[in-house]
């Protein structure tokens, strides 16, 4: 089996590392960034940038106290973090303060920092991001979440956010090659959005009215349908909750009721089983089991065997390697 590639996607991966100020705003180019040197010191600049689509996911490091200004266009929407141990920076005229997540999301934007900077971000295309969250949650994305300011955050979500996104951009590091794979990089591009709405969530007032048992029944049955035909297009939880018509808590109840498990739970079954499929039938083809992980959206390899051992009781090369 060949991995589906996308060979029209821009470099998945970007990298630079730099002492000069004017690379680093060429870097971000697209941006319309400029940066200024306010202290002191030999600059040392660090940037890793990854292409997953719909949304990149940045890392950035500088040494030395600067000021940051971008105009990034209307089409964007960049939620970031800072990783520094201090709080000694400045956005949009606001203070830094701890457990805060910096929305550059209303146009224009400028930071200041005194000593160092370490940050990450998530730069969603701003229609993509409106559209998973009306999907997911059956309403409008929140006006407060489209402006440019710091706002403080549950610390564990933040936490969990930072973790999370740390450790897909290691993945990207580890794993380049399967960041040609759209699978991989849809799969990617859902747990930050899940990642990115649990560090938002704390912000805004997001509570909604359950939908009655028949309605939620319905919905449940349209997604157990869907799935059939259309499992192996790997759809999202905002997909599936804008097929049911249902916003993700009440797609989760009804999946309860019906089936005592959760949709995210269903999901990954289904595609384990469709895994499977491919495994059996793929006896002497010069398939790997990476291959098929890929293509089914498990990324961690040593997770996949585990998940499968546990729901089939065999490994997956134990069901490449039988002839059926």
């Amino acid at each position: 089996m060949q991995i589906p590639q996308n060979n029209n996607i821009a470099e998945p991966i970007r990298k630079i590392e730099t002492n000069s100020i004017e690379e680093l705003a060429q870097f971000h180019r697209q941006k319309n960034r400029q940066y200024t040197q306010l202290r002191a010191g030999t600059l040392a600049g660090k940037l890793n940038e990854v292409n997953l689509d719909s949304v990149h996911l940045m890392r950035e490091k500088i040494n030395v106290g600067a000021r940051i200004v971008a105009a990034p266009g209307d089409a964007f929407l960049p939620f970031g973090t800072i990783l520094s141990d201090d709080d000694d920076y400045r956005f949009c005229a606001e203070d830094g303060r701890n457990n805060a997540i910096i929305q550059a999301t209303g146009g224009n934007w400028d930071i200041s920092f005194q000593h160092s900077l370490d940050y990450i971000a998530v730069v969603y295309e701003r229609e993509a991001f409106m559209r998973q969250f009306d999907d997911l949650c059956q309403r409008s994305c929140p006006d407060q979440w489209i402006a440019s300011q710091v706002k403080s955050t549950d610390p564990q979500a933040l936490k969990t956010f930072n973790h999370g996104v740390s450790r897909i951009l290691q993945y990207t590091v580890d794993h380049a090659d399967a960041l040609q794979c759209h699978q991989a990089r849809k799969a990617l591009a859902a747990d930050l959005f899940s990642l990115t709405l649990k560090v938002l969530a704390p912000t805004a007032d997001l509570q909604e009215t359950l939908k009655s048992p028949s309605r939620r029944l319905q919905g449940v049955h349209r997604v157990i349908d869907y799935l059939r035909e259309h499992a192996a297009e790997l759809p999202t939880i905002p997909e599936l909750c804008a097929i049911a018509g249902l916003s993700e808590r009440s797609l989760e109840y009804g999946f309860k009721e019906y089936l005592n498990i959760t949709p995210v739970r269903y999901l990954k079954l289904v595609r384990l089983n469709g895994a499977r499929c491919d495994l059996m039938v793929g006896f002497g083809a010069n398939l790997l089991v990476s291959d098929v992980a890929l293509r089914w959206g498990f990324l961690e390899f040593g997770r996949f065997a585990r998940d499968y051992r546990m729901l089939f009781e065999e490994l997956p090369s134990t069901t490449l390697q039988t002839q059926y």
